[in-house]
C-alpha cells in the first residue's frame, strides 16, 4: 500500500487511491475506483476493499406517505463519503432492456439503470433480481452520489455501481440518488460518466413522457425526466 501509485490496483490502472484509512471516498464523482481483487496479496482489511464488503448499516425499507411508493431509510447514522449500498441486478443488454422496457411501461414502472460509463452497451434492470437498492426513491438534493466502481473485472463497459454518502446522515432518513444524474468533468475520465438511472413509468427507458418528481426538495426540477 506505500506504493500504491505504482503497484497497487488504482497505481496499475494510472488512477487515484479512492479510499482514506476510514474508508470513506476521497476522489472526485465521476473518476472510476479501482479496488483490490482476487488476485491481490493483500486481507480482508486492506483499506482498498470497501464496495466488496457489501452493505455495512442497518437500513430499513418503509411506505412513503406522498404517493412515491416505497423509500430506504436508514437506522444510523452514517458518516460522509462513506460506502452506503451498490446498485445490483441482472445485468442486460441495451436492446433487451428497451424490450423490457415496453413491457414494464405497461406495468407502471421499471428499474433500469444503463451503465454508459464509457459507451451504452448494457443495463442493470433490478425489476426481479436485486437488494434494498431497489427501493430507493430519486430526489433534486440526493445524499448519496454515484460511483463506477471495477474490482475482478477490468472491462470498462461493466462498472459497478456504488452509492456514497454525500453528507452525514441522519439515523431516520431517507436515502436518495439523483436518477438524472450529471457529473461535472474534472478530466477527460469524468466526461464519460453521466450514469442515468432509467426509472420509466409511462414510457421506455429513451423515450418517455415528463415524469412529475415528489421528492419535495427547495431546489426540485419538478420533472424526473
Amino acid at each position: 500500500m506505500a506504493e500504491a501509485a505504482g503497484g497497487c490496483c488504482p497505481g496499475a490502472s494510472h488512477n487515484k487511491f479512492a479510499y482514506n484509512e476510514a474508508g470513506q471516498v476521497r476522489i472526485r464523482a465521476g473518476l472510476p475506483i479501482y479496488e483490490c481483487n482476487s488476485r491481490c496479496r493483500c486481507g480482508a482489511d486492506c483499506p482498498n476493499r470497501v464496495v466488496q464488503k457489501g452493505i455495512r448499516y442497518d437500513l430499513c425499507i418503509f411506505r412513503t406517505s406522498n404517493g412515491r411508493g416505497w423509500g430506504v431509510r436508514t437506522l444510523e447514522r452514517i458518516r460522509k463519503n462513506s460506502f452506503v449500498m451498490e446498485y445490483v441486478g441482472e445485468i442486460i443488454t441495451s436492446e433487451e432492456a428497451e424490450r423490457r422496457g415496453q413491457v414494464y411501461d405497461r406495468q407502471g414502472a421499471t428499474y433500469l439503470f444503463d451503465l454508459d460509463y464509457v459507451e451504452d452497451v448494457y443495463t442493470v434492470d433490478a425489476a426481479h433480481y436485486g437488494n434494498i437498492s431497489h427501493f430507493v426513491n430519486h430526489s433534486c438534493d440526493p445524499n448519496l452520489q454515484v460511483y463506477n466502481v471495477f474490482i475482478e473485472n477490468l472491462d470498462e463497459r461493466l462498472p459497478r455501481i456504488a452509492l456514497f454518502a454525500t453528507r452525514l446522515i441522519r439515523a431516520g432518513e431517507e436515502l436518495t440518488f439523483d436518477y438524472n444524474m450529471q457529473v461535472d468533468p474534472v478530466d477527460a475520465e469524468s466526461t464519460r460518466m453521466d450514469s442515468n438511472f432509467g426509472l420509466a413509468v409511462g414510457g421506455s427507458p429513451r423515450a418517455r413522457g415528463r415524469i412529475e418528481c415528489k421528492c419535495g426538495a427547495a431546489a426540485c426540477r419538478k420533472y424526473l425526466f
